[in-house]
């Protein structure tokens, strides 16, 4: 009887054994479940904050509001140098930053709100309305004057899967995009202008990525005449095209729009423009646009590619 007894109470212990496995096997699916629901639901919250939310909410934040491009009057405020254009006063009354408007026809945001930080980091993450936004806004450099315009002027913007900010900048790879759109306007607080664009190239921003040199692009003054000419040499070496209806000389005003690419890491796709001169027909005759067959790269771009650096041994400006 009482090996009958302890056969029963084993059979029971097994069978309890089995229940709890049961049960904790149970808890465990329905745990996962509720882990996988919560991923779902914070990965889809996530996706249309990014490609919904924040998109629109940037839209907004660029659009801006009907300017009478006729008006020249001018009139005086706060914290500015000098009198400025009262078109932009209500702009400026919203956000003291503010310094300019830049349209670029080829892109689809033609008319796009340039502001200018403290420093290079204020505008990176922050829209116009001073909300945090991944597209952030336009910016000037902060070492550049736009009441007296420097020899380079800078303006960063994020290049946006979407195309907002500077998403399709890269389009000026392409020369047949030059052809139809070869000017840009940067309109400041101050005055209004056209720039006509001579280059556009790919650069590093690490000395490890070209053989322990950095092509000094984001210069905005130069020592001397023989230094700016050096300069323009050299970012005509790196253009996709050249245009020899468009001559750049010193005294001349630079346009430089930086913004990422991904041609290697950490890479970046800049534009430059040199601005009309007093007098100068804004039209640019784009019949003298050549391809450059002898285009230069930074060295991490042939290694991405597999190829060699013909011009690894060049002399490097500074």
């Amino acid at each position: 009887c009482s090996s009958g007894y302890d056969r029963k109470m084993i059979k029971e212990k097994q069978m309890n054994k089995k229940e709890i496995k049961k049960s904790l096997l149970s808890f465990l699916r329905k745990a996962l479940l509720g882990l996988s629901v919560l991923c779902f639901i914070a990965c889809f919250s996530y996706l249309i904050k990014y490609y919904v939310i924040e998109p629109y909410k940037n839209k907004n934040a660029l659009e801006t509001p009907s300017i009478n491009e006729s008006d020249t009057q001018t009139t005086m405020m706060a914290n500015k140098s000098k009198h400025v254009l009262a078109k932009y006063k209500d702009l400026l009354e919203k956000n003291n930053d503010f310094v300019g408007i830049l349209k670029i026809p080829l892109l689809d945001e033609n008319d796009m709100k340039v502001v200018q930080g403290e420093d290079n980091e204020e505008y990176l993450y922050k829209n116009f309305n001073g909300e945090y936004s991944v597209y952030g806004t336009l910016f000037v450099d902060y070492r550049n004057k736009v009441d007296n315009f420097d020899t380079n002027t800078i303006i960063y913007g994020h290049k946006m899967r979407d195309g907002q900010i500077f998403g399709h900048l890269n389009y000026y790879k392409e020369i047949e995009n030059y052809k139809e759109y070869p000017t840009v306007k940067f309109n400041t607080v101050y005055e209004d202008g056209t720039w006509k664009i001579f280059a556009a190239f790919i650069a590093n921003i690490y000395d490890s990525q070209d053989n322990g040199y950095t092509f000094p692009y984001l210069t905005v003054n130069f020592p001397s005449d023989e230094k700016f000419n050096e300069f323009i040499a050299d970012v005509k070496s790196r253009s996709y095209y050249t245009n020899d209806a468009v001559d750049i000389k010193p005294g001349d005003k630079i346009l430089t729009l930086s913004t990422c690419c991904y041609e290697f890491e950490d890479s970046r796709f800049v534009v430059m423009a040199r601005r009309v001169r007093d007098g100068e027909s804004e039209t640019v005759d784009v019949s003298k646009v050549k391809e450059n067959n002898n285009q230069k790269f930074p060295q991490a771009w042939y290694d991405a590619n597999g190829m060699d650096n013909p011009f690894a041994d060049a002399k490097k400006i500074t």
